[in-house]
């Protein structure tokens, strides 16, 4: 069931909870069960109708009834006519591709997070563009063997690949208004990642299956598997400029049992994992989709 608010008042309800709850728009989607993205955008600024079970999760910590401000409850079906006709549809409409967070959809978020990224260009007549990149022979195999495969899976689109003539990279892209838009509802932002101070969003943090799904996808992007001098196994690394980025990274791997070492302060902060038992650990509960990690892996005895 969908609740249509007075206008106005859904985005006060909201804004008003966030508000008094201080909590962020991660934490409050995660207590909330709601998509980060979706509740700070669409539901926020009342694109979309705020559902029931939304509504009743969000009144726990309102200390205001706003179900004064409820003027309609509509079916699920309501865009159907009384008389069974549907109703004229809006142009160019979004289409919700995923309902829900998945065990898939968690490690796509990381590689996104990781080396993917979208944009919305509103005056080239609303240009939306996705796009996922990694290096033309080393990720080859990982980006047409499973990332491309994977977004089929979960939103039935057919990546396209690119190969740079300017350098040894390739991309997996798509302009397609519906992709960016879902990527965006589960806390993917638009434009440059490094300016959006991007992290992993609240919703992640809700399982730890989710965790580990969005860390796998983290460092199969932009982690790394090599030794240091003096040892004859590999350590597994991450590195990232995103100082959100890497305070969710750090609070994910201290949630799932995983000591790493601080952040490097000399070029792109990075971390490692070094611990014997952490490293055996990590391959058996996360692993790596990367061809490329399990070819350089060398598990400590």
């Amino acid at each position: 069931m969908r609740l249509i608010f007075k206008k106005g008042f859904q985005k006060k309800l909201i804004e008003d909870i966030k508000e008094s709850s201080r909590l962020t728009w991660n934490e409050l989607g995660t207590f909330a069960n709601i998509p980060s993205g979706y509740l700070k955008s669409d539901l926020r600024y009342e694109k979309r109708a705020l559902s029931l079970d939304y509504y009743h999760n969000l009144s726990k910590l309102s200390s205001q009834d706003y179900s004064q401000f409820i003027i309609k409850k509509l079916d699920d079906n309501w865009g159907r006519s009384k008389g069974g006709k549907i109703s004229k549809p809006s142009p160019n409409p979004i289409i919700t591709l995923v309902d829900k967070p998945s065990i898939k959809l968690a490690e796509l978020v990381g590689i996104m997070l990781g080396d993917g990224n979208i944009w919305v260009n509103k005056k080239k007549n609303g240009y939306y563009y996705t796009r996922i990149s990694g290096h033309s022979i080393n990720d080859k195999k990982y980006l047409l063997g499973y990332v491309k495969p994977l977004i089929y899976d979960l939103f039935k689109i057919k990546m396209e690949t690119y190969y740079s003539k300017e350098s040894k990279c390739m991309h997996l892209t798509k302009a397609n208004k519906n992709l960016a838009y879902n990527l965006n509802r589960f806390g993917i932002c638009f434009g440059n990642k490094l300016k959006n101070n991007i992290e992993i969003p609240g919703w992640v943090f809700s399982s730890k299956d989710f965790l580990k799904a969005c860390i796998r996808g983290l460092i199969d992007t932009d982690g790394s598997v090599c030794s240091i001098t003096g040892r004859d196994y590999t350590y597994i690394w991450f590195k990232s400029a995103i100082p959100n980025l890497r305070i969710s990274f750090s609070k994910a791997m201290s949630l799932l049992g995983y000591k790493t070492s601080g952040w490097s302060k000399i070029g792109t902060p990075q971390v490692y994992i070094g611990q014997k038992n952490l490293i055996r650990k990590y391959y058996k509960e996360i692993g790596f989709n990367n061809p490329k990690h399990l070819d350089r892996l060398k598990l400590p005895l």
